[in-house]
């Protein structure tokens, strides 16, 4: 991981400054005065990184007076440019925000980003190849944690360097190796626990066979007894049937006679009915009686029509003479209207001829008009009369009408009884061709019913004979059903015997592929098994250790020497002897002067700086020469202060020594005299806005 740029916002004692920009930048000092931010810049890298830095509450990583902090990292990685975004908002339910993001190498980002902050963060693990505590116990001697991996206990400082080399492998390793020696294991148990399973069930193969040959002989015992049952079962039941057969022919026999017997009674009765309506000839003489007397009404019935006739035309006359007397009444009002105009007229004009008006003139026109009114007067006086002669007329004739009225009343009764002595005449006829019909069918019905009751005494004897038969029987339907039954119990037995043999033989060939599964198996346990042991930390994980402690010791003894004139001198040891005489694994400093070798507490604090800086700088070279982390950078915040002039001379010449090893180192301090000891500068600057950064 190499940091490339770096922007901060709210982070620390950083309020909003210029991006700072690391590109070309190979050994830099990061220069200023206390409490300006120098150790921030790291802090900022580790939080954006994976959340954490010194302060154990990223609140209060927030830059005072604010509610929110921003860092965003840009950082090569293989080749590739990625960029890790950070943002924390303060307060009891503050809310964090995490991406991750590739360049696609034209200036754009796109994002990598998981679900959630925790699959970010996992992907941003996977890339690195190391978590926080590999990082800061390796590529970063931190203020006040130089000694972070020299104070550790063996046991944790042997964890640390097993991350740096990449041992996490060999934990999965041995686990999936665990995994299969369970699994193998399980299979095993199963395996052994089917075979005896199988040697239990093929031992009562002869029991399985004496069973089969004692059920078979019983079998066919049973079966031979059944036989015969049925056979007599049968004869019963053939007599049963025709028992239940001839009963049935004689209910139905019985249920004939019966009919026929009603039949015939009935028939008797209607024929004594069709007898006494079969009487024609007093029917043809009352109907001659009734037709003589309808005779003698016709005249009347003629004379009625005429009468009607006349009233008709007598009616019609009196109409139109009422009509024309009518008319009269506005034929006079034109005279009366005409005689009061002249009899009143002043003018000397006639008003009705206009001819001069004279009293001569006046008296012969009135003359006139009087004569056409009196005429008017005399035909309404003629019509009157005779409309009165026809009113008698016609009083006459309804008179006569009446009579024949009361005369003829007696007709309709008349043609009544002509038409119902008509269809009782019809009826007598179809009551002598009824009645000689129901005799031919009683006698029939007769001849039916003897032959019916001759075959009904010859069902009686039949059913006699069946029924003494049925009752010389031995066997019951339960016994036949107990023969049945036994016989099925038995097959089932010589059947689930046989199926039982046919599953032994069948056990008897996959006994043979469980032994092989089972030898199989125990091949496997034995190789996993022996995996397993390879994988765990006294195994392949111990033999790298023991590869790598030799190249830790040479790189820090080189740095250490240097340092120190050959003075100093580091020894890892990786097994310990305890008190039963067995040795245990471990990683053990032991450093030695030429005053010989002594515990690390005893030596001062620029001795002992000296020895953490040799080991911290040999476990980043080796993280970066071996461990999948490809970690090419190196971050120094500490030491400088605890050195005198001539340590202060030899730690940078080791820092320069060791350039070559990684593509970018960043060294912080606060001594002024140190500054131009490297070939780039980062000064920090305060302000009362925020410390600023600048390149030198």
């Amino acid at each position: 991981m190499i940091p490339e740029e770096l922007e901060l916002q709210n982070f620390l004692a950083y309020r909003d400054p210029d991006p700072l920009v690391l590109n070309g930048i190979h050994v830099a000092c990061l220069a200023g005065p206390n409490g300006a931010g120098k150790s921030s810049i790291l802090d900022a890298i580790t939080w954006s990184l994976w959340g954490k830095a010194r302060s154990n509450s990223a609140d209060e990583l927030i830059h005072q007076g604010q509610d929110n902090m921003r860092v965003a990292l840009v950082f090569r990685q293989d080749g590739a440019h990625y960029r890790v975004i950070r943002q924390r908002k303060a307060g009891k339910r503050g809310a964090s925000l995490l991406e991750l993001q590739s360049s696609n190498g034209a200036g754009d980002w796109q994002g990598l980003s998981g679900a959630t902050i925790k699959e970010t963060q996992s992907k941003i693990d996977d890339l690195l190849h190391l978590d926080y505590d590999t990082f800061i116990n390796s590529a970063m001697l931190a203020q006040g944690r130089a000694d972070e991996f020299t104070t550790k206990t063996p046991s944790q400082r042997k964890q640390i360097l097993g991350n740096i080399l990449g041992l996490s492998i060999w934990e999965d390793y041995e686990d999936r190796a665990k995994k299969r020696v369970a699994m193998a294991k399980s299979e095993l148990s199963r395996l052994d626990s089917k075979l005896a399973e199988i040697e239990t069930e093929l031992a009562k193969r002869d029991d399985l066979e004496d069973e089969l040959a004692i059920a078979e002989v019983s079998a066919g015992e049973i079966d031979e007894e059944l036989q015969a049952a049925e056979k007599e079962w049968a004869s019963l039941k053939k007599a049963d049937d025709t028992l239940s057969d001839l009963s049935d022919q004689l209910a139905r026999l019985t249920t004939k006679i019966r009919a026929l017997k009603k039949q015939i009674a009935d028939a008797e009765k209607q024929r004594d009915k069709a007898e006494a309506q079969a009487d024609e000839d007093a029917i043809r003489t009352a109907m001659q009686d009734v037709e003589d007397r309808l005779g003698r009404l016709a005249p009347l019935e003629v004379e009625r029509e005429e009468l009607l006739t006349r009233r008709a035309a007598i009616a019609e006359e009196i109409g139109s003479l009422k009509g024309a007397n009518k008319a009269m009444a506005p034929a006079a009002a034109p005279l009366k209207e005409r005689m009061a105009t002249l009899q009143s007229a002043t003018e000397p004009v006639c008003p009705t001829c206009g001819e001069p008006l004279t009293e001569e003139h006046r008296a012969e026109v009135a003359a006139e008009i009087e004569h056409e009114l009196q005429g008017l007067r005399d035909d309404r006086r003629a019509n009157q009369i005779r409309i009165d002669e026809f009113d008698q007329q016609l009083a006459e004739l309804d008179s006569q009408k009446k009579k024949l009225d009361r005369d003829l009343k007696g007709r309709s009764k008349l043609e009544k009884q002509v038409g119902e002595l008509q269809v009782t005449l019809e009826r007598a006829g179809e009551a002598r061709e009824r009645m000689d019909s129901l005799i031919v069918q009683m006698q029939q019905w007769k001849v039916e019913q003897t032959v019916a009751s001759e075959e009904t005494d010859e069902l009686n004897e039949k059913i006699s004979e069946a029924r003494e038969l049925l009752g010389k029987r031995s066997l019951s339907e339960g016994d036949l059903e107990r023969l049945r039954k036994e016989r099925r119990t038995a097959d089932q037995r010589v059947g689930s015997t046989k199926q039982k043999l046919e599953a032994l033989e069948q056990l008897e060939g996959s006994q043979k592929d469980l032994r092989d599964s089972r030898d199989e198996t125990a091949d496997d346990l034995g190789i996993y098994d022996e995996l397993r042991k390879a994988f765990s930390k006294t195994g392949v994980p111990a033999m790298i250790i023991e590869t790598a402690v030799p190249e830790l010791e040479r790189s820090a003894n080189e740095l250490l020497s240097r340092m120190t004139d050959g003075r100093m001198h580091v020894r890892i040891e990786t097994q310990r002897e305890i008190k039963t005489g067995e040795t245990r694994e471990a990683l053990d400093i032991v450093i030695s002067d030429e005053l010989g070798s002594r515990p690390y507490e005893l030596y001062s604090g620029g001795e002992s700086f000296r020895i953490d800086f040799a080991l911290r700088i040999a476990l980043s070279r080796l993280l970066a020469r071996r461990a999948g982390a490809q970690l090419r950078s190196l971050f120094i915040d500490e030491g400088f202060g605890s050195q005198d002039a001539q340590g202060r001379d030899h730690l940078v010449a080791a820092i320069h020594s060791i350039q070559d090893d990684f593509e970018r180192i960043l060294v912080i301090t606060h001594i002024e005299e140190l500054k131009d000891a490297f070939p780039d500068r980062i000064e920090i600057e305060k302000h009362p806005d925020g410390s600023q950064f600048r390149i030198a």
